[in-house]
């Protein structure tokens, strides 16, 4: 079990607590538990991705106009951190609620949550790269790469959380 999982159960107030010993209700309480901890991670991801879009709104800004065609490349860089920060805080959390008719099975948990620990490293990589902008053309080449592939692990993360919802054959929806 991941320490923010560890760290959100042990802050339950008395009353989730009580709550908990209430035969069926705890599973309940242990699903809204990884949601909010999928939505805080998400958010703290996103958050990161806008500090190293705002490191390189203000690198362009330093630049003089005689790199318009590296302030071009920047801007693109800051429309697509924009982009998957948004994405990420959008994003689906891959948990159904108590109610829902399909349910998410073990397996595919594990498989969101190695793309929730890919996104953690890549954002980290983002980062790193955006706090070594320099003007040549070599920083702004990784960070283009990386901010890529900060790109592609949203999107499948996102057909990951859609395929875990997605009805299997002969199953009768159940999960």
């Amino acid at each position: 079990m991941d320490d923010a999982t560890v760290t959100a159960r042990e802050a339950r107030n008395l009353l989730e607590r009580l709550g908990a010993r209430v035969p069926g209700f705890s599973g309940y309480l242990e699903r809204e538990l990884r949601r909010e901890v999928d939505q805080r991670l998400r958010a703290d991801l996103a958050g990161r991705l806008d500090a190293a879009r705002a490191g390189v709104a203000a690198f362009s800004r330093a630049l003089h106009l005689g790199a318009a065609g590296r302030l071009e490349r920047l801007a693109a860089l800051e429309k697509s951190l924009d982009g998957a920060a948004n994405a990420l805080r959008h994003a689906g959390s891959g948990y159904a609620g108590m109610f829902d008719a399909v349910k998410v099975r073990g397996e595919q948990l594990e498989a969101l949550y190695r793309f929730d620990l890919d996104l953690v490293e890549r954002v980290d990589a983002v980062r790193e790269a955006s706090a070594g902008l320099g003007a040549d053309q070599e920083t702004i080449n990784r960070l283009e790469q990386v901010v890529a592939a900060v790109q592609a692990a949203v999107a499948g993360r996102e057909r990951a959380v859609l395929g875990a919802f997605a009805p299997r054959a002969g199953a009768g929806g159940e999960r």
